[in-house]
């Protein structure tokens, strides 16, 4: 009797742990299939980070080179303002005829 309860104990517990395994493997597989399809997705998308050297002309201001290179990337106008001047370490607005400053961009990898 002792055998027996024992063949079935052993055998209740194998069972559970198969199908144990079971739903874990399944869980993986849903999770790694579902998040290597969505990286084929993004890396199809993914725009790379560049930077343009443009000489200032006498009307341009920030603004409006803000307009001209900013790209979706960016949050706001003012967000791609900050961070031209921060390239540029300017202190202030005043951009200078003849100057140059450099420009962040991004675009699909080339």
């Amino acid at each position: 009797m002792k055998y027996q309860n024992t063949i079935y104990f052993i055998h209740n517990n194998y069972r559970k742990l198969i199908i144990g395994l079971s739903i874990l493997l399944i869980a993986c597989a849903i999770l790694f299939g579902a998040s290597g399809l969505s990286n084929k997705v993004s890396a199809s998308t993914h725009n790379e980070k560049y930077f343009k050297c443009i000489d200032i002309e006498r009307d341009d201001t920030l603004w409006s080179i803000a307009e001209e290179y900013m790209t979706e990337e960016y949050a706001s106008i003012d967000e791609y303002i900050e961070e031209v001047k921060s390239i540029n370490s300017l202190k202030g607005d005043t951009l200078y005829n003849g100057a140059t400053l450099v420009v962040p961009y991004y675009a699909a990898p080339q």
